[in-house]
């Protein structure tokens, strides 16, 4: 029956960064067959893209996990870290597939649900090289309206972009979502924020038939220990995100946003608003209103200069620590 299935995994939740990644993966841990692990950051901040070569290289890369906030949310034990390394020591050349395998096989043995996933939202850039590592993964990602993106990116203490690279990033990754549907058909799934608020059970059940396991309805009400996925005292803008379908939590920006800042989003995205079913704004250009945008772009432009030229300076941009700079401040 298809009620005793194992689902299709490992299955990676990626997307923009506050475009819904955590309630997704919220909702997904709420089926009983099915357990997401917390932002490991293997991929964008752990693994630097050559091969382990000896078993140095591999503590490496575990001290390297063990920097991440979402794997010290695992609360792994020290026998469980002595799991880790006695299943990759068994192994002749282990690989970073291998390495990160047995992390999340490790955490997932607690719930003893037969499969496991894992979001972190911008290993959506990575998908090439995640799914070289697991040739059997699928990813689900999750898009939302770039004008409420910018707006929730708002005063975050991990975002320092300005609003002209946060609407160029969700261009590149809405690109890059469009890539992927044709790259590894079958195997990439996207969905609308918009729509999972509006109609959840619907677009769970779309995702649950990618994922080849039944609906359950206790999905659409992930249990309250959710926010053990994360620290909320650390992360305090996740608290609302991970437990909570929110249908009204759409389209802020009309009240909001800016002028000038919604021209500047819906000009850097183009295209692909309308790709994605967003409606363009009305707005009216005139000088005054020009000037803003310029005035913003070229500021926005001093910035990243003087931040690329501060890390190439000091040396950040070859650090040896893995850790987020947020969490150091």
């Amino acid at each position: 029956m298809i009620e005793s299935c194992i689902p299709r995994h490992p299955v990676f939740v990626v997307g923009m960064p506050r475009s819904g990644t955590t309630l997704l993966s919220s909702l997904l841990d709420a089926h009983p067959a099915l357990v997401v692990a917390p932002e490991t950051h293997y991929f964008t901040r752990c693994w630097r893209g050559g091969a382990i070569e000896d078993w140095a290289d591999v503590e490496r890369m575990l001290a390297r996990l063990d920097q991440q906030p979402g794997v010290h949310d695992m609360a792994l034990s020290d026998d469980e870290w002595a799991t880790i390394r006695g299943r990759l020591r068994a192994l002749q050349a282990p690989t970073h597939g291998d390495v990160f395998r047995a992390l999340l096989d490790t955490y997932a043995a607690r719930s003893g649900a037969p499969a496991w996933g894992e979001k972190t939202p911008d290993h959506l850039a990575k998908v090439p090289a995640m799914a070289r590592q697991f040739p059997n993964a699928v990813f689900v990602t999750i898009i939302r309206d770039p004008r409420d993106v910018v707006l929730s990116l708002r005063n975050l203490p991990w975002s320092r972009r300005t609003i002209p690279e946060q609407a160029w990033t969700w261009r590149t990754y809405a690109a890059l979502v469009d890539r992927y549907r044709t790259d590894y058909e079958g195997r990439f799934f996207a969905l609308r924020y918009e729509d999972l608020i509006v109609d959840p059970e619907a677009c769970l059940r779309d995702v649950c038939a990618f994922l080849e396991m039944p609906f359950q309805e206790a999905m659409l009400r992930p249990p309250q220990q959710a926010s053990h996925h994360f620290d909320p005292d650390r992360e305090p803008w996740k608290r609302k995100s991970a437990r909570q379908i929110d249908s009204s939590n759409r389209e802020k920006w009309r009240s909001q946003m800016p002028e000038a800042e919604r021209g500047i989003v819906e000009l850097i995205v183009g295209r692909w608003l309308s790709v994605h079913r967003y409606p363009r704004s009305h707005i009216r250009w005139r000088p005054a209103l020009i000037g803003k945008v310029l005035q913003r772009l070229g500021t926005a432009a001093l910035q990243r200069a003087r931040r690329t030229f501060h890390k190439l300076r000091s040396g950040r941009a070859f650090s040896r620590s893995a850790a987020p700079r947020w969490t150091e401040e």
